[in-house]
């Protein structure tokens, strides 16, 4: 039985012709217009180098970052989804000091379950359970991210201009299967894929580090075709003087970093901070509170919970992510490995509280006193009777000159 990666590739080559594409043992595409082909591991170096230019065919009617979903491939597994013993991709996620095994069904998972080893063109869904029915909500793991804090170590080194390695929220499953009989959707809403709301926690390369928020309020001025904001709203990205590859930068993309996101509550608002360290150095970007930002709170909804997806792709035009490094030319990913690892998710400390009011110091018996300037014999406490004020005259005669002796 060919792996679930080779599987993957077919079933997107019979998408593209409608036959599967050229193996050892070629097989008809059935009526989901699945492949799998018996023996032909020996034809999977060849598929993946033709599949490039084939996903950049697709993406011909869509710019930017819109080609994403069209140029990646989800894995889903044997005809009926089956998953082989070492296809599980079993990943442990460290909560709150805890770690947790859930599952990226297809991906390559090393040191023990903490390091996924990602390769184009493929995306990954984090599951509860190894199993590639993403038709079923409650297969997937949802984290409520509000509250809370998520953290991975990443490798990006020779991950260059036109590569894009990802993680990001959407709120999949939709009941259609669509082109890639995944149940997938994101806010660029394709017409033969579901039209949700998405939060890109973070897309980038060794060039670029780039969170976007892309709500669905329907109401955007201009583009009243939008369902969801396509282009993201808002949008925060590292700057080449903050983070790229070489020794130029405050981060070098080229060697390990932390990435770690904070998905703080201000009372009822959300407003995410993303920090890169590396060593001493560190970069934090901050987005809203924002009225969209907002939306993907309450609706998108990232306070119920919105399936995780990560993937690596990869385009020749990937100039509106990187171009601010890797100029407006067309661009050739190197198809380097890239590295996450040590995934782990912690509950937000709570926001100090104001210290309680001081106490009211206690007056002197007798009421208030107050200053008073005119001179011996003018000052009294009030509420004091005549007989506290006949210590004036004690007072002027202390102060007065001294007499002769």
């Amino acid at each position: 039985m060919a792996s679930p990666v080779l599987r993957a590739l077919l079933v997107f080559s019979c998408a593209e012709s409608l036959a599967c594409a050229s193996v050892s043992q070629p097989q008809a595409c059935d009526g989901s217009a699945s492949c799998v082909a018996e023996g032909a591991e020996e034809a999977l170096s060849a598929l993946q180098l033709g599949l490039a230019s084939s996903l950049r065919r697709r993406a011909g009617n869509s710019t930017g970052r819109a080609q994403r979903a069209r140029s990646s491939v989800p894995v889903l597994g044997g005809r009926n989804g089956e998953l082989g013993d070492h296809e599980f991709g079993e990943l442990l996620i460290n909560e709150d000091g805890n770690w947790t095994k859930y599952y990226l069904p297809g991906a390559a998972i090393e040191n023990g379950g903490k390091t996924v080893k990602y390769a184009p063109p493929f995306r990954y869904y984090l599951m509860k359970k190894p199993t590639t029915d993403y038709s079923k909500a409650e297969n997937f793991y949802k984290p409520i991210f509000p509250g809370k804090t998520f953290t991975v170590d990443m490798q990006l080194t020779n991950v260059g201009c036109g590569c894009n390695l990802n993680f990001y929220l959407v709120d999949m499953p939709v009941p259609e299967a669509g082109k890639d009989h995944d149940h997938y959707c994101d806010g660029q809403c394709f017409e033969d894929m579901g039209c949700c709301a998405e939060f890109d926690m973070n897309e980038g390369n060794n060039a670029v580090q780039q969170i976007t928020n892309h709500a669905c309020t329907n109401d955007y001025e201009g583009h009243p075709d939008w369902a969801c904001h396509k282009w993201g709203e808002p949008e925060v990205k590292m700057t080449p003087q903050e983070f790229a590859g070489g020794s130029g930068s405050l981060i070098d993309g080229d060697k390990p970093f932390t990435f770690s996101q904070e998905f703080r509550m201000i009372g009822e608002e959300l407003q995410v901070i993303t920090t890169i360290t590396q060593g001493e150095q560190k970069v934090v970007k901050t987005m809203g509170p924002n009225a969209q930002l907002q939306a993907m709170l309450k609706t998108g909804s990232l306070e119920k919970g919105m399936a995780f997806v990560t993937g690596y792709w990869t385009a020749p035009d990937m100039n509106w992510l990187d171009g601010a490094v890797c100029g407006g030319g067309a661009e050739s990913c190197s198809g380097a490995p890239a590295y996450i690892s040590n995934w782990r998710i912690t509950t937000n400390s709570p926001a100090p509280q104001p210290g309680p009011e001081p106490e009211p110091q206690p007056q002197p018996e007798g009421g208030s006193f107050k200053c008073c300037w005119g001179g011996p014999g003018s000052c009294a406490a009030e509420g004091t009777t005549a007989a506290r004020r006949s210590i004036a005259p004690v007072l002027a005669t202390a102060s007065g000159p001294e007499s002769e002796s």
